[in-house]
């Protein structure tokens, strides 16, 4: 006996259904690198806090050594932020030492050329106390530059 037209309707809106969600889980692995370099002589520890929208997406403590002259300190933190479709926009806020923060609003859009997306801290001796942030995309963790500093990894 051949399906009704109403059978095969309820039967294709699963199907349906199914390829919908397949779409849905079709969004990129996102990961974010934060990494926290430190040109000045000062420890500095504080936090990151990253969000889409009213949403916590991650928090990360990060404390980073006062660095030798000539030199830098380097503390480097891999998130994987799961699957977030690029062109995702998330603010971001770095907390440091006495109460100074930069927030900046970065977009996930290095996916699938590199790796992911990164977050650079940089405290220099010009602002000593107040972070920079840069959003840049990365190839490698832990990335070259930690490399030439003095890397610690968290």
């Amino acid at each position: 006996m051949s399906p009704t037209r109403r059978q095969f309707l309820l039967g294709s809106t699963g199907g349906i259904t199914a390829i919908a969600g397949c779409a849905a889980l079709s969004d990129p692995e996102q990961s974010l690198l934060i990494s926290v370099h430190n040109y000045t002589d000062s420890r500095h520890e504080g936090a990151l806090l990253i969000e889409n929208g009213d949403t916590v997406v991650a928090r990360q403590y990060m404390e980073v050594a006062g660095a030798p002259p000539d030199e830098w300190t380097t503390v480097e933190t891999e998130i994987a932020l799961g699957k977030m479709p690029t062109g995702t926009r998330l603010d971001v806020t770095a907390s440091f030492g006495d109460g100074h923060e930069q927030t900046e609003s970065i977009t996930l859009d290095c996916h699938p050329e590199y790796t992911g997306d990164a977050i650079f801290v940089q405290f220099e001796p010009e602002r000593p106390t107040n972070p920079q942030l840069r959003n840049v995309c990365y190839d490698e963790f832990p990335s070259a530059e930690t490399f030439q500093g003095d890397a610690n990894q968290s």
